[in-house]
This record gives structure tokens, C-alpha cells and sequence, in this order.
């Protein structure tokens, strides 16, 4: 995508929180922040990644990962960021605050879409908290992705298959064009109260453009086939 070109080499944050997670390969490079979100541990471990730093109160740690908990608390005390129970940020949010301090502006969160609705949205709210700090945070599923847009474009690789779907996350946004996907728009307002953006297609022998000329939309990509953000 066009608004990553110019992330590509910079170093990336990757929290693996505590929703539903389907293994997937995840790619870290030297430079990379890998946080385990609290029960987000667990998945790490499976697929045998130690996180730089475990941020939580833990009230949703397994069993089994108490031990590596125990661990970290003694041989690296550093890496282990406890939080209470009762609290303003979420587990997740906290996490990517402490990405920020440490210099990140690109972020991937697994585990942080399926299970509970409530904390998907508040993750979709987290996306929109990057976005105001001036970085750029994904969702990241196995079937899909999620990502906020603010007032910019952003182009997709030709070759994506899948379903597009933006929404309007402020009441109306204004100047929405999407070109190179199945049904296109130009300078349209998308308001908050109707799905029109529900269920567009890529074409994989277009490159699709998406412009938000004002406001802040929400974009899904449901994957069909394997592919490369």
C-alpha cells in the first residue's frame, strides 16, 4: 500500500493481544518490538516467539504461561510492565503506548479482532489513537485486516483478491473516491448511519486506489487468497 511505501524499512511493533488467534507466520526483523498483551503470551509461545516485553494485569493468562511470567519477572524484570486490574487503558492500549514512547510509528496487533466485540471495537478505537500520534497501526487476522484512514490515500498492489469495505467512523467523511475496485466512487460523503462501503471487490488486474479527502473511515480487506499487505 502506497502510505506503507515509506515504512518499509523502518522498524515495526507487533503485539499479539489476547482475542481469537489463528497461527499465521509472523515476520520480525532486527529492530522489531514483539509485546505479548496479556494471554497474547500463550499464542506467541506456540509459535515460538519470545516477546521483548509482556504488558497485562493478567487476568486472562493461562495457566501453563504463569511460568514464563515467573520467569521474566526474575531473570528480565525490565520487560515485564504489571497492570492493574481496574484501569482507563485497555491492556492492548497500554501496550501500544509503550511502542510509542519507545520510538515506534508502525504497528501490527494479532489477536486483536475475533473473540469479544467489545474488545475489537476498542481495538478499532486504538487504531484511531495511533493514527492521532502520528502512526499507523493494522489489524491483522488470517482472513483479514483492518486499518484506519485519515484524510489520505492509500493504494493497493495489483493482484489483491478479496472484499473491500470501508465505513465512516466520524459522522459523515467527505471526498471518498475508490477507484480500481469493482464499484467505484468519486468525492463522495459516506456517513456513519448507512453501510454503503459494505462488500466492494478488488480486481486483481487493477491497482485500487482509496482517497478519505476529510474525516476518519475504517477499512476491512477480507482475504481470498494468500497475499502480501
Amino acid at each position: 500500500m502506497e502510505n506503507e511505501a515509506n515504512l518499509q524499512t523502518e522498524k515495526k511493533c507487533i503485539l499479539m493481544c489476547a482475542g481469537a488467534f489463528t497461527p499465521v507466520e509472523i515476520e520480525r526483523q532486527e529492530g522489531d518490538l514483539v509485546i505479548a498483551v496479556d494471554a497474547g503470551l500463550a499464542y506467541l509461545e506456540q509459535l515460538g516467539i519470545l516477546p521483548d516485553l509482556i504488558v497485562g494485569d493478567f487476568d486472562s493468562l493461562p495457566q501453563p504461561q504463569w511460568e514464563t511470567l515467573d520467569e521474566y519477572r526474575q531473570s528480565r524484570p525490565q520487560s515485564v510492565l504489571e497492570l492493574p486490574v481496574a484501569k482507563d487503558d485497555t491492556d492492548t492500549l497500554a501496550a501500544v503506548k509503550e511502542g510509542l514512547a519507545r520510538g515506534y510509528r508502525k504497528f501490527y496487533l494479532y489477536g486483536a479482532l475475533g473473540g469479544r466485540i467489545d474488545h475489537a471495537m476498542a481495538n478499532i478505537q486504538t487504531l484511531v489513537y495511533l493514527k492521532e500520534h502520528g502512526a499507523v497501526g493494522y489489524l491483522m487476522d488470517a482472513s483479514c485486516m483492518a486499518m484506519v484512514l485519515r484524510s489520505e490515500t492509500v493504494r493497493f498492489h495489483r493482484g489483491m483478491e478479496g472484499i473491500f469495505s470501508l465505513f465512516a467512523l466520524d459522522r459523515e467523511i467527505r471526498g471518498v473516491t475508490l477507484e480500481g475496485l469493482r464499484f467505484e466512487i468519486r468525492d463522495a460523503v459516506v456517513s456513519n448511519g448507512f453501510p454503503v462501503g459494505t462488500s466492494n471487490q478488488f480486481l486483481p488486474e487493477e491497482e485500487a486506489c482509496v482517497t478519505v479527502g476529510e474525516g476518519t473511515a475504517l477499512v476491512i480487506v477480507t482475504f481470498r487468497t494468500e497475499h502480501e499487505v
